[in-house]
């Protein structure tokens, strides 16, 4: 459960303490620990809206999807040339110089939003040193690489603003950091119950013996739903990359 965010941790635990109260009132487990449980949802949505789930996290997907199309499509228009074996050295090794500029390895795609905004600053520069070798590669509707290069840097500039501008929403330092200290204290807090949950089903043959995913299924899902982290921020929701 350790992908589990803040406003994760917000449905799951209100699920656990009210549609599965049933559940989690079979097991000595269940009366301890539930009550720890609701203290600490108490605390959670006490918290200002900001930190309990990341502002502009919707914008930030969609200019990330836009910087990953347009990168994903300058990295495979620049393999296929590379890979063509009628072209002319001249034409590869114009591709060769927009690859090594501006996505010099795929996996800069998956980078995270502060590491894809800091390059598009750092390679806007090449965007006119290589307007030649750009503009000889087209594209539809009249377009080039160049076209494709600039969405690419422009995504990325995108980025940078509404990081800032998230850094400004989220309000002081002391603020994340206590958000931050409550997370780990409730997923720790869950770790404990399961494993003691899990102990207590083993050596209770009374309790059902599904009781356990009864209890945490929901929480599972949600923790199914994140993936790996990209920023050192508490990760979004599936599409929302970060």
């Amino acid at each position: 459960m350790r992908r589990l965010t803040l406003s994760d941790l917000d449905l799951g635990l209100r699920s656990l303490l009210e549609e599965r109260k049933a559940d989690l009132d079979l097991s000595a487990a269940g009366n301890l620990y539930g009550p720890m449980l609701a203290e600490r949802l108490a605390a959670i949505q006490a918290l200002p809206e900001a930190l309990r789930r990341r502002p502009l996290a919707g914008k930030l997907a969609a200019a990330d999807t836009h910087h990953d199309g347009f990168g994903g499509g300058i990295w495979s228009y620049t393999e296929a040339v590379l890979h063509a074996p009628d072209l002319d050295d001249d034409v590869k090794a114009a591709a060769q110089r927009i690859r090594d500029a501006f996505i010099p390895e795929r996996s800069a795609l998956t980078a995270s939003y502060a590491d894809e905004a800091s390059k598009a600053k750092k390679n806007r520069p090449k965007l006119e040193m290589l307007e030649a070798d750009l503009k000889a590669f087209p594209l539809p509707k009249g377009k080039t690489l160049h076209d494709w290069v600039t969405g690419f840097l422009d995504a990325g500039d995108t980025l940078d603003t509404l990081l800032d501008q998230r850094s400004q929403t989220e309000g002081n330092a002391n603020g994340k950091a206590n958000a931050g200290s409550l997370r780990s204290d409730t997923l720790g807090v869950l770790n404990e119950f399961r494993a003691t949950l899990r102990r207590e089903i083993k050596h209770n043959p009374k309790l059902p013996a599904d009781l356990e995913s009864r209890i945490f299924s929901y929480l599972d899902e949600l923790n199914a739903r994140r993936k790996p982290k990209k920023d050192g921020g508490e990760e979004p929701p599936a599409g929302e990359k970060e």
